[in-house]
């Protein structure tokens, strides 16, 4: 387990970096695709909810500590996304191999429609109105779809490294 936990750290850094060097820059529609939430997904899916959670502490905090954005909001977001899925991952929902190839994606589609509702409800919660100065709706469509089209690598990539945790879980 501490050779996979090391791993999705570093995996981890590699995301929040590509998020800052590539996403941030590339907006759709005014939209930032936020790769620091799908990631929380994607390890979710693997089934290790300690993995998954740690994935979304460190990615949202790391995503945080570097954005205009009120810290701690992206790292509740990724908390709440790694625990739905890794409920569904425990269960096989989201297996790669087994389930339906339509599966993961649709997950990970659901996840990027969630994802900037509860970011925005949450900092509405923590007084902070300034979230709300885009479409909404348009984040949460374009997140959706990119999450739908990258969720098969991005879950391919987290099912890799944490294979060392599955082979001592069995």
């Amino acid at each position: 387990m501490t050779q996979a936990r090391g791993l999705i750290t570093l995996a981890t850094l590699m995301v929040v970096g590509i998020q800052f060097a590539v996403f941030t820059q590339w907006r759709f529609d005014g939209v930032v695709v936020m790769l620091v939430w799908l990631w929380p997904v994607a390890v979710g899916l693997t089934g290790l909810t300690s993995l998954a959670l740690f994935a979304g502490l460190a990615s949202g905090v790391l995503f945080d500590a570097q954005s205009a954005t009120p810290f701690g909001l992206s790292a509740l977001v990724g908390l709440a996304l790694a625990f739905a899925a890794s409920r569904l991952g425990k269960e096989g929902v989201g297996d790669l191999d087994s389930a339906a190839l339509w599966v993961t994606p649709t997950l990970a589609g659901a996840a990027g429609l969630v994802a900037p509702l509860l970011f925005v409800a949450s900092g509405a919660f923590a007084l902070n109105f300034s979230l709300w100065r885009g479409s909404l709706v348009n984040s949460m469509l374009v997140n959706a779809a990119a999450f739908f089209v990258l969720a098969r690598p991005v879950t391919r990539v987290a099912f890799a490294m944490s294979s060392s945790a599955l082979k001592g879980r069995r």
